[in-house]
Parts: structure tokens; sequence; C-alpha cells
């Protein structure tokens, strides 16, 4: 298994934890499903243009 690929999912798993985090705690409680809906899509398009890196490399 390539270690960067295990660090850049890491990350990025981490990064999309303390987003939902940051909404639930600090989003006004009426906005925070769109806040959720905003970030699975951005974790998604993040992992996909992560993967097509490592791909590359």
């Amino acid at each position: 298994m390539n270690w960067q690929e295990i660090g850049i999912s890491s990350g990025l798993v981490l990064l999309m934890i303390a987003l939902i985090m940051a909404v639930d705690l600090e989003v006004p409680v009426e906005m925070r499903p769109i806040g959720f809906a905003l970030i699975i899509p951005l974790f998604m398009v993040a992992m996909g243009l992560a993967g097509l890196k490592l791909v590359d490399t």
C-alpha cells in the first residue's frame, strides 16, 4: 500500500470530520442540512482529485 495514499486519504477524512463538527457546533440549526450537503460533495471531489493525482505519480 502506498503511504502517500494512506496519508492523503486519512487527512481528507479528518478534515471532513472537522468540517462536520464545525458545522454542527457553529451553524444555526436551520442551516445545518445545507452545510452537511455542501461538505459531502466537496469531500467526494477532493478524494477524486487526490486519487487522480496519486494515479499520475
